[in-house]
């Protein structure tokens, strides 16, 4: 895939107002959206379904005043469940993250207990959808899943996850994590790592991520960032390519005394034909403030390609091809 061009500095994230809260003068910034987006939170059915008709392709557009919620994001945010289930039959597509990298079922657990039966109601009826949210039964099983998997892929013990960090987020993700000072270089590491397991960007970078990082980034992108709105134009780009948080964390040596932990990662997409195979990525921690001060990171999109049986339709030794007849 063709590099981008050289920057000097990061691409400016301008901050929106959240998802559809209101603003201080009480607009709703969801009514500055396409009319399918207000249809899609108030739950008007007839509504929704005469402006599908109209306009066919409103079922997966974006709100830019909002985040770049899509209206399912919406009707699910809200506790429209009959809204949600429209949509859903309507063929939504429910993969669709937003301006933050945010799921539907993270923007809908983030409401509280209330909307976790809408929640659950997603799970139940997409199973193309990967639940990494451990505030959900799937999610917990999939994360820890993925911590022993890693960790069996380590053979140096100090490298090893620690399995402390898998068991907070697990229990107390995302409200009651434990202070970020005075931490470990692994566990600043790893705890970077399992949030962007997780799918929670903003919080890896509030909690992780130093305000004077520096940031060399390679391979399909190039770009020289710095602070935490070069890490979040720096996820911007990666999710631009990559859909899922479906990486391939290979052999990362973690080196306490000087703070360096390297990490080499592959990601695997058949869904998407997509592939990463030199994923490399170096950071620079201060345990005691608990932030990740330089990062350097390089990585390469392909799309795979798909080898054709060359000698599909022949009969191989001893077999006989299916459409020969006796």
């Amino acid at each position: 895939m063709p590099s981008a061009p050289q920057q000097n500095g990061p691409t400016p994230v301008h901050s929106k107002a959240v998802h559809h809260k209101r603003t201080k003068g009480g607009d709703d910034p969801i009514n500055k959206c396409d009319a399918i987006f207000a249809a899609a939170k108030t739950g008007n059915l007839d509504e929704i379904k005469g402006l599908l008709s109209e306009k066919p392709d409103r079922l997966n557009i974006k709100c830019a005043e909002c985040h770049g919620i899509t209206p399912i994001m919406a009707a699910a945010i809200a506790n429209q469940q009959p809204a949600v289930e429209l949509l859903s039959a309507q063929g939504a597509d429910v993969t669709i993250r937003d301006s933050d990298s945010y799921t539907i079922l993270k923007l809908t657990l983030d409401q509280g207990e209330t909307h976790f039966g809408v929640a659950n109601w997603i799970v139940a009826h997409h199973p193309e959808l990967i639940v990494t949210d451990p505030r959900l039964p799937q999610g917990k099983e999939w994360l820890r899943a993925q911590f022993a998997i890693m960790s069996d892929n380590i053979e140096d013990a100090a490298s090893k996850p620690p399995p402390e960090v898998l068991e907070y987020l697990v229990k107390d993700y995302p409200d009651k994590l434990p202070a970020h000072t005075g931490r470990t270089v692994s566990a600043v590491y790893w705890e970077h790592i399992l949030l962007r397991y997780i799918g929670d960007i903003p919080l890896d970078i509030t909690r992780n991520y130093s305000v004077d990082l520096k940031m060399a980034f390679v391979g399909t992108f190039d770009r020289i960032l710095y602070h935490h709105e070069g890490i979040q134009e720096s996820a911007r780009l990666l999710n631009s390519v990559l859909p899922t948080t479906q990486y391939n964390i290979i052999g990362p040596h973690v080196v306490p005394k000087q703070g360096w932990v390297t990490e080499r990662w592959e990601y695997h997409d058949k869904v998407h034909n997509l592939q990463v195979l030199d994923g490399i990525d170096t950071f620079l921690i201060d345990g005691n403030a608990g932030k990740i001060e330089v990062m350097l990171i390089n990585y390469n999109v392909y799309e795979m390609e798909w080898v054709e049986d060359p000698e599909k339709g022949k009969p191989g030794p001893g077999k006989v091809c299916p459409s020969a007849k006796a």
